[in-house]
């Protein structure tokens, strides 16, 4: 059979060649059950079955971070079954984000053993409570809930995760208290967790997915798209899909887009393999791309500027705002880098050059620093945003660009607003909202400076008028 080229992964731990592996022999039982590995899986096979001069796993921890529709299942099935039939009274485990759906995995990986010439070497057991795989060699091959004490008083070798992004610190964390006394008398135990990523909530298997390449203990296969990536750009889905070519064409990507083209943000997830900072889309899919505009912004005109920090502080934004020929605000990225020390001194050039209006920057949150900086830079005024200003700043730009008539303002495209709309969700302030600082997985600081330049123009003080001398 042939393979399309294998798409560069975001991360693939190389494979040591100075090390034995039983990549080869978990390839030979995925075809003897009737799914050959594609590249991608032969790739992670090769590394998940390298062993020390001990014999032993060289890698306790196996991280596999990939699309939708990839085959994790198929090669998870296929180690499990090696590992079962190569070590006599081998555990082997698997759960997932609950019980019932760790059986239901377990079910679909059995039934392949089960019309495959290895069905002899076991025997199934689908009794509610007492699921298991008995192989001829002792070894045994059980599903299990994801609860703190469901493999209490058990051994193991090796424990599949399936579907982590499921689980947040707590339960992660429980699950992983549940696994590590099973290995404790089992040299070269392994865990294997694989998922898609997930969203805002997804905090246990992001932060372990996050550590993983500067830890020589862990082998790590990620496969997706980059943060600027446009979703809507099946081609780039496409090359970054680590099954394209082979279980998936371009048919189950478009129909997969049309199904799920108003939550973007769910379909990069899904299909690229790319974190959502949010459960909804807070702007419309449909009402961001009506407020989207290419043309330059007004000349002549006076803009207001706002700033916003992430919450990390990894990133800060300048947006500036102008009334446009249509009477309409036009809002417009100025920068966007990392760090925020830049910030400030690039905030007073542009008030320099363009006197007029106050710089919008919200006191209470992470741009604090930028706005006590800009207080003692002679000719910078501050506007006095607060709790109460930066709300009404975020109800705003949403009537705006939801409007059901046409947007009340545009908004010039920008691959860092875009994304920024993309993850964006709301934090509640009593009875009002601000745009959410705390979960996105990425920044939104471009869109919270949107809000704020957007409140700056729109409460400037009106020009000064030159005095009438009045005459007899």
């Amino acid at each position: 059979m042939s393979w399309e080229p294998l798409p560069l992964p975001r991360h693939a731990t190389p494979r040591n060649p100075a090390r034995r592996t039983f990549g080869p022999q978990i390839a030979n039982t995925a075809a003897a059950m009737g799914t050959p590995l594609m590249p991608w899986q032969r790739l992670a096979a090769d590394v998940i079955g390298e062993v020390d001069d001990r014999g032993r796993h060289a890698y306790p921890l196996v991280i596999i971070s990939v699309p939708r529709q990839s085959g994790k299942t198929t090669l998870v099935m296929a180690n499990s079954v090696h590992r079962s039939i190569s070590k006599p009274g081998a555990k082997v485990w698997h759960t997932a984000q609950t019980g019932q759906d760790a059986r239901k995995k377990w079910l679909e990986m059995t039934l392949a053993l089960e019309l495959s010439p290895l069905a002899r070497l076991g025997t199934v057991k689908k009794t509610n409570g007492s699921e298991a795989v008995v192989f001829v060699n002792r070894s045994t091959f059980s599903p299990h809930p994801p609860t703190e004490n469901s493999l209490h008083g058990e051994q193991s070798d090796l424990n599949n995760i399936d579907e982590a992004w499921s689980f947040d610190d707590a339960r992660g964390t429980a699950l992983m208290q549940a696994i590590d006394p099973t290995q404790a008398t089992r040299p070269g135990a392994q865990i294997i967790i694989l998922s898609t990523v997930g969203t805002a909530a997804s905090t246990w298997f992001h932060k372990i997915l996050d550590r993983a390449p500067g830890d020589p203990r862990i082998a790590l296969f990620d496969w997706g798209i980059a943060d600027d990536v446009d979703p809507s750009d099946l081609d780039a889905i496409a090359a970054a899909h680590p099954a394209y070519g082979n279980t998936i064409e371009r048919e189950t990507l478009e129909k997969a887009w049309d199904r799920m083209k108003d939550t973007p943000g769910d379909f990069a997830r899904a299909y690229g393999n790319r974190r959502t900072g949010a459960a909804e889309r807070l702007f419309p899919v449909a009402a961001w791309l009506a407020c989207q505009t290419v043309a330059p912004m007004p000349a002549g005109v006076r803009p207001a500027f706002a700033a916003a920090v992430d919450r990390d502080r990894s990133s800060a934004a300048i947006v500036a705002a102008a009334y446009g020929s249509d009477g309409r605000p036009v809002l417009e990225v100025i920068e966007h880098r990392p760090g925020v020390e830049w910030c400030a001194p690039t905030l007073a050039g542009l008030a320099g050059r363009w006197s007029g209006h106050a710089v919008a920057i919200d006191r209470h949150g992470p741009a604090a620093t930028v706005a006590d900086e800009l207080d003692r830079t002679p000719g910078v005024t501050v506007m006095p945003i607060g709790t109460a200003e930066a709300t009404t700043a975020a109800a705003d730009l949403y009537d705006r660009i939801t409007d059901q008539g046409r947007p009340r303002v545009q908004v010039r495209t920008h691959p860092a607003m875009t994304a920024a709309a993309d993850i964006a969700g709301r934090r509640s302030v009593g009875d009002r909202w601000v745009i959410d600082r705390k979960t996105p997985a990425g920044s939104v600081a471009p869109l919270e400076a949107a809000g704020l330049a957007l409140f700056a123009l729109t409460h400037a003080p009106a020009a000064p008028v030159a005095p009438r001398i009045w005459t007899a």
